[in-house]
């Protein structure tokens, strides 16, 4: 009988020594730990990158244009400055973070398609063949570019700041300018004898690779698309600058402020 009240006792203060260190330990973790923890269980991670951008120009973009079809036509240099332009890119993403590190690199290319404009700001004559006219240059390129960067994770829920190296190299270009006529200081009526509103030329713009710099915010979250839960989803958001993209009679370029998303499964 002594020995069933002595094992009885044993078990009681073991238990609740063993209770109050479980209660204790999930008191800890859930102060340093919270809910929304992002947990790698991966190094190495590969998906696919999604963004677009929109680049604010600036420099001088000299373009040569054709006077016309008239015999005795020659081309002419028009300087047309600042522009926007936008772009759209899809392509394969690869990340390693070691485990329980801050710290990771990562890895973006894509295939993008961009387009991009610039004006002259004042009109311009040519003899007989520009009379008084604003131009607007258009361009559609086709890019491979992509970002080589580290990655430093801000605190425990996934959000990090980025930064690294960035390359753009056109594959293949369009551009066409237009050259719109003014009418007695206003832009042209459809009446007879008037000048066309606008008249569209192929041109040629020289597009250069390039190399810059990127910088920027985003966010990993854990998702569990098709049934398998080691997959994160990553909105970021940079700011890019880098070489000039046109050099050639005169440098033109762009800020390009670029918005995207990464989804990867861990490897």
């Amino acid at each position: 009988m002594k020995l069933l009240v002595t094992i009885a006792i044993l078990v009681v203060v073991v238990s609740s020594d063993v209770l109050g260190q479980g209660l204790g330990r999930g008191k800890m973790e859930e102060m340093e730990y919270p809910v929304d923890t992002l947990v790698r269980k991966s190094e190495f991670w590969l998906g696919a990158n999604v963004s677009g951008t929109y680049a604010v120009g600036f420099g001088t973009l000299t373009t040569q244009v054709i006077g016309g079809t008239a015999p005795g036509a020659s081309t002419y240099s028009v300087p047309l400055t600042n522009g926007i332009g936008y772009s759209f890119g899809v392509g394969p993403s690869l990340e390693y973070r070691p485990l329980h590190s801050d710290w990771g690199f990562v890895l973006n290319t894509s295939f993008e398609m961009r387009y991009s404009q610039a004006e002259s700001t004042t009109p311009i004559s040519e003899d007989i063949f520009a009379h008084n006219a604003l131009f607007e240059q258009q361009i559609n390129a086709l890019y491979f570019s992509g970002a080589l960067g580290g990655k430093y994770q801000i605190g425990i829920t996934g959000a990090f700041l980025m930064a690294g190296l960035t390359f753009a190299l056109p594959l293949n270009t369009e551009a066409f300018i237009w050259q719109h006529e003014i009418w007695d200081g206003g832009a042209p009526t459809n009446e007879p004898g008037a000048p066309q509103t606008s008249i569209k030329f192929k041109s040629s713009v020289v597009l250069k690779p390039s190399v810059g710099l990127q910088i920027g915010v985003g966010h990993d979250f854990m998702v569990g698309w098709f049934g398998y839960r080691g997959q994160m989803l990553s909105p970021y958001l940079v700011i890019e600058g880098g070489t000039p993209t046109v050099s050639e009679p005169t440098a033109w370029n762009s800020v390009n402020i670029r918005l995207g998303a990464i989804w990867r499964a861990g490897l």
